[in-house]
């Protein structure tokens, strides 16, 4: 079975969940990057022709990416 997600937990509880889904209708992989801060889900979606590039994508992200990610977020929501 192919992976399709990826939790990463930060400190204090924080989390980044990862998701990977296929669209149909478009006919990419739909990657989702979403984490709540402030009682606000808040979610990024990109895309991926393929499904070994959606893969590598939840492979190659990092704790930091993830820390980068909420700070970014943390700063628009100020």
């Amino acid at each position: 079975m192919t992976r399709f997600a990826k939790l990463i937990e930060l400190r204090n509880n924080e989390q980044v969940l990862l998701t990977i889904d296929y669209s149909v209708d478009n006919d990419v992989y739909d990657m989702l990057t979403r984490t709540n801060i402030k009682g606000i889900s808040v979610s990024i979606k990109s895309n991926a022709r393929n499904m070994s590039n959606a893969i590598e994508w939840l492979d190659n992200y990092s704790l930091e990416d993830a820390e980068s990610f909420r700070t970014r977020i943390n700063r628009l929501l100020l």
